[in-house]
């Protein structure tokens, strides 16, 4: 197994980037501890955010936290969340190290021990069955059982969390979006036949899982190791980070635990469903709740026609 800072020299920290500019800076080391120490290179590509996020990435740039720090004007045409999928691509292709680490600022890292997982995981990557190493999962993604006790594979692969090969990268985008990436995003979206266009990293990434029988190998949660997509920001995340670090409620959390009865993803930091909201799902879908609506339209469309 070869040697952290050697390891660590080797990986780019790369994200695409809006808003959450309060707890930028404090993510963002939550990372650097996360993997043992700074990696080797860190990009931050801001798409469209506020000022103060602005500020805040300019001070970590300042500061030495980032290496490369791009930024793209509010307001232009590429900013749109249906056009996220320009800056996901844009910033791990301006990172040369072999391996890339994708990262949101909204999903926090935690870790006690497990001090050689990075060096372990690059390792990993070199095995025939295995896409990417990840997690950050908030519906249970299992594929099927790991090579050892404790992990599993699964077909699901998310920019929440994901240590890939930059060469497996660029072959999963070269394989689903080449024609649409060389032709300077002009030609078709071939995540657009699913409706799935802000989401063409992912979709390529799980159509080569599916193609070549590659997994996303994970580590399973306990409270010694978990990725939380919380889905909060600014403020909001600020605090969650701050219950999250003190361990605070994340057992039901841990493994896209089910923590309410209605189906669906489920975020550390965000409100559970009431037993109201949950009274009013199952009422929605029973024999009951289809009459209630077909009665609704009925009356809306009587008022229409009135």
């Amino acid at each position: 197994m070869r040697d952290l800072p050697d390891v660590l020299d080797d990986v780019a920290l790369v994200t695409a980037n809006f808003g959450d500019g309060p707890a930028l800076r404090d993510v963002l080391n939550d990372w650097f501890a996360f993997m043992g120490g700074r990696p080797g290179e860190v990009v931050v590509l801001d798409n469209g955010s506020d000022v103060a996020t602005r500020d805040a990435s300019r001070d970590c740039f300042d500061d030495g936290l980032i290496d490369k720090l791009l930024m793209v004007r509010p307001g232009h045409p590429d900013t749109p969340k249906e056009r996220a999928h320009l800056a996901e691509h844009t910033a791990p292709a301006i990172a040369l190290k072999p391996y890339l680490l994708f990262y949101k600022f909204d999903t926090l890292p935690f870790r006690q021990g497990h001090d050689h997982w990075l060096a372990e995981a690059v390792g990993h990557l070199d095995r025939p069955d295995t896409f990417a190493m990840g997690g950050s999962f908030n519906l249970p993604s299992e594929h099927h059982d790991g090579p050892w006790p404790g992990w599993y594979f699964s077909d699901k692969c998310s920019e929440n969390f994901t240590l890939i090969k930059r060469d497996m990268f660029i072959a999963a985008m070269e394989e689903f979006a080449g024609t649409y990436i060389s032709s300077g995003f002009r030609a078709p979206n071939p995540a657009a036949t699913t409706g799935q266009d802000r989401f063409l990293i992912e979709v390529a990434w799980e159509r080569y899982i599916a193609n070549h029988q590659r997994y996303t190998l994970v580590r399973r949660e306990d409270p010694t190791w978990t990725i939380f997509h919380t889905n909060v920001h600014n403020e909001d995340l600020k605090t969650t980070r701050e219950r999250y670090q003190r361990r605070e409620d994340i057992h039901r959390y841990l493994n896209a635990a089910r923590v309410t009865s209605i189906p669906g993803a489920t975020y550390y930091g965000q409100p559970i469903p009431g037993k109201l909201a949950e009274l009013r799902y199952h009422f929605g879908q029973s024999r009951a709740g289809a009459i209630w609506r077909a009665m609704k339209n009925r009356l809306r469309g009587g008022r229409r026609t009135a």
